[in-house]
């Protein structure tokens, strides 16, 4: 049992230990961070307007003997109910954002499996997963193997032509159907997001109403008070979706550079290396989550280097 516990705690420690792992952790406390975040600000907006609401219970007739702690504990018990399913919902939100760092490493883990592979058996086949695509690396690094793989057949590497399209590529270029499919799923949990801050807000505004209801005495100054007040819930409800936009949007071009840069840093290699520049290596700074598998391909390399015949580079 000890054992079991020991190797189970370790491989744990691995899991964090692991850039990408990590990486994929880390994407998945922002997606559900953010959420959580944007929660707290509007229920701590919230509980401010119920101080300012409180007052205006008084004033109006609210019974001296329920006081101001059971006024909060009957609005917020709503919320408090809640509470199970909103621990639940960013749990949820959790494994989707770790989710989404996975389809982000796709690409790059499709690469290293297969130059990890390649060394020893050339018939592997490189395949990739059209929903995680960035086309610029997927599609040049299917060209690129398939030239590795022509060249172990003959023995002898030369240097290749590399077709027009990618030859006036020099920073990283946008991909518009792999940003399609990250937006998608982006969009879903912000819209998803947006309707359940928004759904527990309003769930709390009628527990206010109905307290008024129960306890005051002049039911025509509560009913214009409240009728009043739906502009602000309006305004919490504009705040929640332009909060949860614009984060989630930030977050999206922040986790779309983790994508372009490393894919352009990794086509610049092979590119470099079909050109004739055999030393031609992965060397990125400032994206450790996708340094394993860039060992991987530059130990291909290597075993390309040095193990088969280089012709002179043409022109």
């Amino acid at each position: 049992m000890k054992i079991l516990n020991y190797l189970k705690l370790n491989e744990l420690k691995r899991v964090f230990k692991e850039e990408d792992s990590r990486f994929m952790l880390m994407t998945g406390l922002k997606v559900s961070g953010i959420s959580a975040m944007i929660t707290a600000s509007v229920y701590y907006f919230l509980f401010q307007i119920m101080r300012l609401n409180y007052a205006f219970f008084k004033a109006h007739g609210f019974p001296e003997f329920i006081g101001e702690t059971p006024f909060y504990d009957y609005i917020i018990s709503e919320a408090m109910d809640n509470l199970p399913v909103l621990f639940a919902f960013h749990v949820y939100l959790f494994f989707i954002g770790f989710y989404l760092g996975w389809i982000i490493l796709r690409p790059f883990r499709n690469i290293g499996d297969y130059s990890e592979q390649a060394i020893n058996n050339p018939d592997t086949v490189y395949s990739v997963d059209e929903f995680s695509t960035y086309k610029l690396l997927t599609r040049f690094s299917e060209f690129f193997f398939e030239y590795l793989r022509d060249a172990r057949k003959k023995g002898v590497i030369t240097s290749n032509s590399v077709p027009p399209q990618y030859l006036k590529i020099h920073q990283p270029v946008a991909d518009k159907i792999f940003m399609l499919h990250f937006g998608i799923l982006l969009i879903i949990i912000a819209i998803t997001s947006s309707v359940f801050i928004i759904e527990n807000v309003a769930s709390i505004f009628q527990h206010m109403v109905e307290l008024g209801q129960k306890t005051l005495v002049n039911q025509k100054a509560m009913s214009r008070y409240f009728s009043s007040q739906l502009f602000i819930l309006d305004e919490i409800v504009n705040l929640t979706i332009f909060l949860i936009s614009v984060t989630y949007l930030l977050l999206g071009l922040h986790l779309y550079n983790k994508v372009s840069g490393a894919a352009f840093g990794i086509f610049s290699t092979m590119r470099s290396f079909m050109k004739g520049n055999y030393f031609s290596r992965v060397h990125l700074v400032g994206f450790a989550h996708v340094r394993e598998e860039t060992r991987k391909l530059n130990k291909y390399l290597d075993y390309i280097q040095n193990n088969l015949t280089k012709d002179k580079p043409k022109g």
